[in-house]
């Protein structure tokens, strides 16, 4: 047993990436896990044998990456709203208690893991939308990008390198986002079941 409530424990993560540095501890869903790499591998397999120019496989890129963007966004306006109603229901003092017991795995709070579970998927759900806004900032002829890959030798490697890179990210990485909103989903629900709970033992 041990307290998390000390005004050090509490502020100790002082950006997003101190949380993400902690919720590292908190072990993946093997299913989440293994599928992903199922399709990342998948993904991979099936851009070399696209057999299509690499502008056609750029304009892939760039229209998928326009449309995830809009769908991400949307999403996160959902999960933002799930992580509202958790914080809402979770009473005071079951926060408290749970503050007070290390999760087995993670040796975090039960306070901290849950809530770290949560922000993890915020996080992920940040870089991926700015992953795609930079695929459409600089995936475009004559951009910043093009006119540095045009400055070397072997420029045309280097663009399928870089087109084929963004489009395993996209594709893999919606799927990889898929498989973390199907978890938080999850972890909504144990959420409202955990705090009825305490609510009945109380």
């Amino acid at each position: 047993m041990s307290d998390d409530l000390s005004p050090k424990s509490l502020m100790n993560e002082k950006s997003l990436w101190d949380i993400y540095i902690q919720a590292r501890r908190i072990p993946f869903n093997r299913f989440n896990f293994w599928a992903t790499l199922f399709v990342l591998v998948a993904v991979a397999l099936q851009y070399c044998m696209l057999e299509i120019s690499l502008d056609e496989k750029l304009k892939i890129v760039r229209e998928f990456s326009t449309m995830a963007l809009g769908v991400v966004v949307s999403v996160l306006g959902f999960i933002l709203a799930g992580f509202t109603i958790f914080a809402t229901i979770s009473q005071p003092e079951m926060l408290v208690a749970m503050s007070k017991y290390r999760h087995d795995v993670s040796q975090l709070s039960y306070l901290k893991n849950n809530f770290f579970t949560f922000m993890r998927v915020f996080i992920y759900y940040l870089l991926y939308t700015v992953f795609c806004l930079m695929v459409i900032v600089f995936a475009v002829k004559g951009g910043l990008v093009h006119k540095l890959v045009m400055l070397s030798p072997i420029s045309w490697k280097i663009a399928e390198w870089l087109v084929g890179a963004a489009y395993v990210g996209l594709y893999a990485g919606m799927f990889f986002l898929l498989m973390q909103l199907k978890s938080f989903i999850y972890n909504v629900y144990h959420s409202v079941m955990t705090a009825i709970r305490w609510k009945a033992i109380q």
